[in-house]
């Protein structure tokens, strides 16, 4: 009885490359779509962070007097800086601030935005009926504003860019503008604002 040799059969060269391009190819796309899910995600996140740091800082403002709101010392030091009560003990911490050291200028929602810039202004809206000393014939100097940085140029404090000493003599309603860009994930530049009208009625704390 004479036994046929049998051959063991594979796969030919271009069988091989074949098959290693296609799963070349679906990898690449399965990592592509991995990559588009995460920078959503990451951009839902800096939105929502956007969102919760704007309303921080417009809640401070509406919690107090309308001639605190008006006071550029007060605003620079009461509102746009982190004073916690000593009471109860232990003093509650800063927030955390992009790891600079003035984390006492920040707010508790901001980390997730990267290059942070932040300006706020406070501008007459509504003249007084008897203002003292009459509002600037330029009502773009009729205003108090703050800018802050927190990239890696910047110091992370609150920096004086105009001032007005007599907004709460000069107008019955005040105008707050709240506005922040930042850097998302994917490299592109995001910017939220928010404002708000504040009248003498509002007597704060």
């Amino acid at each position: 009885m004479v036994k046929k040799k049998t051959h063991a059969q594979g796969f030919t060269l271009a069988e091989v490359l074949l098959a290693v391009a296609v799963t070349a190819i679906f990898a690449a796309a399965a990592y592509e779509t991995n990559k588009r899910m995460l920078l959503s995600l990451m951009a839902q996140r800096e939105t929502t962070a956007a969102s919760m740091m704007l309303q921080e800082r417009m809640e401070k403002f509406r919690a107090r007097a309308y001639s605190e709101i008006a006071d550029k010392n007060f605003v620079k030091n009461s509102i746009l800086t982190f004073n916690p009560s000593a009471s109860p003990s232990p003093t509650p911490a800063f927030p955390p601030n992009h790891g600079k050291s003035q984390g006492k200028y920040a707010t508790w929602s901001e980390d997730p935005l990267n290059n942070l810039q932040e300006t706020v202004t406070v501008s007459g809206y509504q003249a007084a009926t008897s203002p003292s000393p009459s509002p600037s014939a330029t009502p773009s100097d009729n205003y108090n504003q703050w800018t802050r940085d927190t990239s890696s140029s910047g110091d992370g404090q609150p920096q004086e860019q105009n001032h007005d000493d007599n907004l709460v003599t000069q107008f019955d309603l005040l105008k707050v503008d709240v506005s922040i860009t930042w850097t998302s994930a994917n490299g592109r530049s995001r910017t939220r604002d928010l404002s708000a009208i504040f009248g003498k009625g509002n007597i704060g704390p």
